[in-house]
């Protein structure tokens, strides 16, 4: 299989206390395929993006862009948090969130992992409601197959239909249960459509679990697995009764998924070595073909970057476009021209200072104790789907970042917020991803046989600085955002940066 795989066998051999085996097995395949992979794309000539503007009131970074100094780490300054035109308005904590959560109208939904999702204090999906912005309050929490299997990045709101879906994914690729949960009739008290007979029991279905997204009609709820590059469609035209439509295998080792807007295609990230997008026909399941296939439309990959998250189409212009987003390797975020959907042209790249080649040292050093996500993008989102003006993502240890895409050519930075480090809390932070230490330290042993950006494992994850990972949601001059440390967060600009 290659050096690479035996170097991850010899590892798991010498650490017998790892128990999520799937996961092994996914990073496995992920090096296997490393070796077979298809020609890269060119990378673009120029990444970077300048600094946003700081105006009154600001309390902004002290080193490189998106970068949480070892300095600030050890003084304890990180505990302070740093915000650039983005200020916090109010905040929810309690058990922390599972790197996915989400929000409709004054409510957010943190996601889950096991075994917080079963054994903490409040156990399953907790609901948060702002409906007072400034004293944000538990509401509910939701008790369900799906979300004490643990949602990781299934939980999903469809906004138009007011649906609320996730899928158990166990401990990294399960599946078998999706609950729905009405939130349009009210957000606080979301509720269990499927159930049966009443109860909070749904139906087991065999299809993937990892990553998840609506379609944008909102009748077709897609789930993905990492390990054998599953995918699958289930039906929502009737939410009390879902039924999985399609069930299949992409080549490559399937992560995030997006849906065109005519539900034609579908843009599946590929966790594999090199990072890329795959981009399918899912015409058929859209028309609900009695027999449907997934038809290969387009493979775009790259080298500068490891573990493609997902990718978005929109629209600028009148043409059709892609965001492309890596989780790890200091990949960024990438704006291809879909023009040719058989040839997607990269247009630009946006990499923070800290994401770049000659600041490797630098990111190593601050990051030695604090698990396996680093300054890496996870999740963006755009404040529209036809000529957006702004991009807001979860950059991982750096924070929420906005940017100023209305020339894609020349985005800029305008906001940024990252969250005080949560140090001493770890105990209280029962449903925190990165508090939970096996997840934060055996992966991040495992993932440095793929990425020499990914810095060693050295102990316990140390609180310094948070992981916001979930996808922002535009709500005019204000941002509804969640971090695994930090929890539910209500964020607005300030200065005027935004609206555009």
């Amino acid at each position: 299989m290659g050096e690479a795989v035996r170097r991850a066998e010899r590892w798991a051999t010498r650490r017998g206390r790892l128990r999520a085996g799937a996961a092994l097995a996914a990073v496995v395949a992920v090096l296997a395929l490393s070796e077979a992979a298809p020609a890269a794309a060119r990378p673009s000539p120029d990444a970077r993006v300048p600094r946003a503007e700081c105006g009154p009131g600001s309390r902004p970074e002290t080193g490189l862009q998106g970068q949480v100094p070892l300095r600030d780490r050890r003084s304890g300054r990180s505990q302070r948090g740093y915000e650039c035109n983005l200020e916090l308005v109010s905040r929810y904590q309690g058990q922390g969130q599972a790197t996915v959560g989400a929000s409709y109208g004054t409510c957010q939904y943190l996601g889950t992992i096991l075994p917080s999702a079963v054994t903490a204090k409040r156990p399953g999906v907790n609901v948060i409601d702002f409906a007072n912005p400034r004293k944000p309050r538990l509401t509910d929490s939701l008790v369900s197959p799906a979300t004490l299997g643990g949602t990781w990045e299934t939980l999903r709101v469809h906004q138009g239909r007011g649906l609320l879906a996730a899928v158990s994914v166990g401990a990294a690729v399960g599946g078998f249960f999706v609950s729905v949960y009405d939130v349009k009739s009210d957000c606080a008290h979301p509720k269990l459509l499927n159930g049966i007979k009443g109860t909070n029991l749904t139906m087991p279905g065999a299809f993937p679990g990892h990553e998840a997204a609506w379609s944008p009609d909102g009748m077709t709820y897609w789930t993905t697995g990492i390990v054998g590059g599953s995918i699958a469609a289930l039906d929502m035209r009737n939410p009390r009764k879902p039924k999985v439509i399609f069930n299949g295998l992409t080549d490559t080792l399937s992560h995030g998924v997006h849906v065109s807007p005519d539900g034609n295609r579908v843009y599946v990230a590929n966790s594999g070595v090199p990072a890329g997008i795959n981009v399918y026909d899912s015409s058929d399941i859209q028309k609900r073909e009695p027999r449907p296939r997934l038809r290969p439309i387009a493979t775009v990959t790259w080298k500068d970057g490891i573990v493609s998250q997902y990718a978005h189409p929109f629209t600028q212009g009148g043409r059709t476009y892609m965001i492309a987003v890596d989780e790890l390797g200091s990949g960024g975020v990438r704006f291809f021209d879909l023009s040719n959907e058989r040839k997607p042209k990269l247009v630009r790249k946006i990499k923070l200072e800290i994401n770049r080649p000659e600041h490797l040292n630098a990111r190593k050093a601050d990051l030695a104790r604090n698990g396996i996500f680093g300054y890496d993008s996870h999740y963006c989102a755009l404040d529209r789907p036809v000529d957006p003006t702004a991009l807001a993502c979860g950059w991982t240890q750096s924070g929420i970042r906005v940017f100023d895409i209305r020339d894609l050519r020349r985005p800029r930075e305008i906001a940024y917020f990252n969250p005080p480090g949560q140090v001493g809390k770890r105990t209280k932070l029962t449903n925190s991803a990165h508090a939970f230490v096996p997840f934060g330290g055996y992966f991040s042993d495992l993932m440095q046989t793929t990425s020499a950006d990914i810095p060693p494992y050295l102990g316990e994850t140390d609180m310094t600085a948070d992981w916001c990972m979930s996808p922002p949601r535009f709500d005019k001059g204000r941002l509804w955002v969640s971090c695994d440390d930090n929890g539910a967060l209500l964020l607005r600009f300030s200065n005027g940066v935004y609206p555009l």
